[in-house]
């Protein structure tokens, strides 16, 4: 141990002696010294995780500045996911020791991109800057909107990997081999390969270096404690990282085991002093290596090991084993509520319990995980076991109509699918007497067009008043209980007042009951789209060039500057296309006729929805690529209005 580790040591408990309600009966009041720190930490109680979310309020430090702490998550092993805040300095080091291991292996002070990938639905792709080493980008990419894309849609989009640094869980590297093959081949292949958060076997990492053509390395991470450990070569040996943690191998009773011994981990994370964890039990097991190392790296060596026979839930024809923990991190990351996992000959099913049954990317990315664990001989299946969710609330209080009886309120999925939307609306809405035709329009309809900010737009023509209390009541039901629906709620003579949207409603239109056409809904006239367009498109500049010069751009979020500016030349191109009789409203169809038909920067525009949908990272808030979205947007509103 290194005389740095032991001062850090010495200070963390110290604070947590001073600062920490948790730890201050627990730490005697006697000064924590270099000399005495490590005997003072063999005498505290190992920590365990159903503590932690027992005693997570006791666990925070009375001093910082909680506004300044990030919150992060664990998998949810043995529950509910573990919430863990994390200060600055905390963040700072585990930066720090991710770019030490990447220069360790493409050389220092070169300059370098580090593009972490996730398939976690909820992540947010974002980019930032390092402040050292210079000109060092970090970028976060959430691929499960560009994984809808079509193969050779996706290999193009997969581009954006070539010469840079990649960090990932192995489980999301495995998906991306099985669906790849082979890396595109029309550019370099990334840089570096770094995988984490998981448990690294050798069959996974060899067949990421044949995919992509690069060398593979990992990292020993976890949630609560961030970087503790840097592989060795690919010997499958970590060197502690004793800048950030202090870690134990212990038998029973939290004694210390000698080398060759294998044990549990417990994890002191020496940075973080917004929530100390002390002695914390990872549900690692590992050994201590002993003897010198190839590298000529000093500091102790751990090898991880894939779990003692009571922790293993199923194991492959090798003898492989499959943790809860390595099962919990991938359905934290892929929002499955998994309740139980069985072998049966060469299948392993995979029961879960959601409200729906597991989507294409989902399904892709455990398969992949669990035979890369288990081995690639055996097949997966994803079986549900569904849980109903009903509608009722504001419906059972809204308005009575004579002849009206409740109707069965089917289960509604998160994020559905066009046709499980439409048969549940259809259920929900039969029966209704003024209803003359409803349907759903938008990105929605179409997987590879969907951004985080798409909506569901379903359109309720009705033949009453469409603002009344009952509608209301009724739209507000409907709403709250299928994520990011919006119900319109109108009449024919209100859509004809908006010729676009009449043409969006009869061009993309998936039918839920009832016919537009009869319910009084027509093509309007190229007279009335030219004059809305031209009042819309003074509108359009007007916001897109306040926002363009707000105050402080950095400040702005690129990734929804970049959908603004897409929606944006969406309109303005589909109202060019109608007054020409092109009745596409479509985005996919609009995206193919701008290459098609020579529109002006094309590629200003194509670049501007790759990013709003997520199908490429996103530049860094407050630089000239982040404006350039709202420039090229600006420029095609104006484009339209020279237009007529």
């Amino acid at each position: 141990m290194t005389n740095s580790t032991t001062t850090a040591l010495a200070e963390l408990l110290d604070h947590a002696r001073r600062y920490v309600p948790y730890y201050q009966r627990l730490i005697p009041q006697t000064p924590v010294t270099l000399d005495n720190a490590v005997a003072v930490l063999r005498r505290l109680p190992l920590l365990q995780r159903d503590k932690v979310r027992r005693e997570r309020p006791r666990l925070w430090s009375t001093e910082g500045d909680p506004l300044r702490w990030r919150t992060v998550h664990t998998t949810g092993t043995t529950g509910s996911p573990l919430e863990i805040v994390v200060d600055e300095a905390a963040q700072r080091a585990e930066l720090a020791s991710l770019i030490r291991h990447v220069e360790s292996h493409v050389g220092a002070r070169t300059g370098f991109a580090i593009l972490h990938l996730t398939l976690h639905l909820a992540s947010v792709s974002r980019t930032s800057v390092a402040p050292e080493p210079p000109n060092t980008r970090l970028s976060k990419w959430n691929l499960s909107r560009a994984w809808q894309l079509p193969d050779e849609e996706f290999s193009h989009a997969v581009e954006e990997l070539a010469g840079q640094v990649i960090t990932a869980m192995p489980s999301v590297m495995a998906a991306l081999c099985d669906r790849l093959g082979r890396w595109p081949g029309r550019l370099a292949p990334p840089r570096l390969v770094v995988l984490s958060g998981e448990h690294v076997t050798p069959g996974v990492r060899a067949r990421v270096a044949q995919t992509f053509g690069c060398h593979v390395t990992a990292l020993y991470t976890l949630a609560e404690a961030g970087i503790v450990g840097h592989e060795c070569g690919e010997t499958g040996n970590y060197h502690v990282d004793e800048t950030g943690a202090f870690l134990e191998v212990i038998g029973d009773g939290g004694l210390p085991l000698s080398s060759g011994v294998p044990g549990d981990i417990a994890v002191t994370p020496l940075a973080n002093h917004a929530m100390p964890l002390i002695r914390y039990l990872t549900g690692d097991t590992g050994v201590w290596v002993d003897g010198p190392c190839d590298c000529a790296r000093s500091g102790p060596r751990l090898r991880l090991l894939m779990a003692r026979s009571e922790h293993v839930l199923v194991t492959g024809p090798s003898g492989r084993g499959l943790r809860m923990i390595d099962l919990a991190k991938l359905c934290r990351q892929l929002d499955l509520g998994v309740t139980r996992v069985v072998r049966e000959g060469d299948e392993v099913v995979l029961e879960h319990r959601d409200k729906r049954p597991a989507s294409n990317v989902q399904r892709t990315v455990v398969a992949a995980a669990l035979r890369s664990l288990l081995g690639v001989e055996l097949t997966v299946r994803t079986l549900q076991v569904p849980r109903v969710l009903t509608v009722d609330g504001p419906q059972a209080e809204a308005p009575r109509r004579a002849g009206v009886t409740d109707v069965e309120r089917p289960g509604v999925p998160a994020l559905p699918a066009p046709g499980e939307i439409a048969a549940w609306a259809r259920k929900l809405l039969a029966g209704e007497g003024d209803v003359l035709a409803v349907a759903l329009t938008g990105s929605a309809l179409d997987p590879a067009s969907v951004s985080r900010f798409s909506d569901i737009d379903m359109t309720i023509v009705v033949d009453g008043d469409p603002y009344g209390a009952y509608w209301r009541s009724r739209a507000t039901a409907m709403n709250r209980h299928v994520a990011t629906l919006r119900v319109n709620v109108t009449q024919a003579a209100a859509v004809a007042r908006t010729p676009l949207v009449a043409c969006r409603l009869l061009s993309e239109r998936h039918a839920v009951l009832g016919s537009l056409e009869q319910a009084g809904v027509a093509w309007p006239a190229a007279g009335a789209l030219v004059a809305e367009g031209m009042f819309w498109a003074q509108t359009a500049e007007n916001i897109l060039w306040t926002r363009l010069t707000s105050a402080d751009r950095t400040r702005t979020d690129p990734l929804r500057d970049a959908w603004l500016a897409s929606r944006f030349c969406l309109d303005a191109l589909r109202y060019k296309f109608l007054c020409e009789g092109i009745r596409v409203t479509a985005a996919r169809s609009i995206l193919r006729l701008v290459v098609e038909s020579g529109v002006p920067n094309a590629t200003g525009i194509t670049n501007a929805f790759a990013v709003g949908r997520e199908h490429r990272p996103p530049p860094m808030a407050g630089t000239p690529e982040a404006d350039q979205f709202l420039l090229d947007a600006l420029s095609c509103v104006r484009w339209l209005g020279n237009f007529w």
